[in-house]
């Protein structure tokens, strides 16, 4: 017996158990959870967190991509929409390249707002509200090519084609909003975007191009 549990007559663990926090997180404070609206339970005075996992009726796992919609069994909380269109509903025209936001080579649309699907939490985009757009709306047909898709592969815009998808849907994004950009002005559009080959020349042009020829 310690000589800390021969004064107080309680033991270490018995002592963080009674405080609410157990060591090696087994249970910690009431008011944690309460605050979180998690299900509390009490125990021999730990607290068991009882969390209801969503059915899959439940709207937080629908998701409208492209005009369809796609449902999940769960979702995770630290899933990234990214994650979720490429390895739960196989649209892997929408490629991961950094994960960090830097490249944008996953670049989406929400609600026709460009983003970057590596930096959005896929909770955030459930619902069935939410209109996601990928690049896969650009070619549904691969073997007729239309639109974006047909002016990047007609002017050469790529070259590894990694990048494509995002520069693709930042072009969309970009001509919704303006019709016939510049070519200044396709340059700040496109910034948060990297090529690391050498076809952003082309890439640029390429939308000017569509511009020029009211392709949307």
């Amino acid at each position: 017996m310690s000589e800390e549990t021969k004064k107080t007559g309680l033991s270490r663990r018995e002592f963080l158990k009674d405080a609410g926090l157990v060591v090696g997180g087994a249970a910690v404070g009431t008011t944690v959870f309460a605050a979180a609206g998690c299900k509390e339970k009490i125990v021999e005075k730990e607290v068991i967190v009882q969390v209801e996992v969503p059915g899959p009726g439940d709207p937080r796992l629908l998701y409208n991509v492209n005009g369809r919609n796609y449902a999940l069994d769960r979702v995770e909380p630290y899933w990234s929409l990214n994650f979720v269109l490429r390895e739960k509903f196989g649209l892997t025209f929408t490629k991961n390249g950094c994960d960090r936001g830097q490249c944008g080579h996953c670049t989406v649309l929400v609600d026709g707002v460009p983003m970057y699907s590596c930096l959005v939490l896929a909770v955030d985009a459930a619902g069935g509200k939410k209109e996601i757009t990928t690049a896969e709306s650009l070619a549904p047909d691969m073997f007729n090519l239309t639109g974006i898709a047909k002016e990047f592969h007609d002017n050469e815009a790529f070259q590894c084609g990694w990048c494509t998808a995002g520069f693709m849907m930042a072009t969309k994004a970009l001509l919704a909003e303006n019709a016939r950009p510049s070519l200044q002005e396709v340059r700040e559009a496109l910034a948060g975007h990297l090529c690391i080959c050498t076809a952003i020349k082309e890439v640029c042009e390429t939308v000017v191009m569509c511009g020029e020829k009211g392709v949307k």
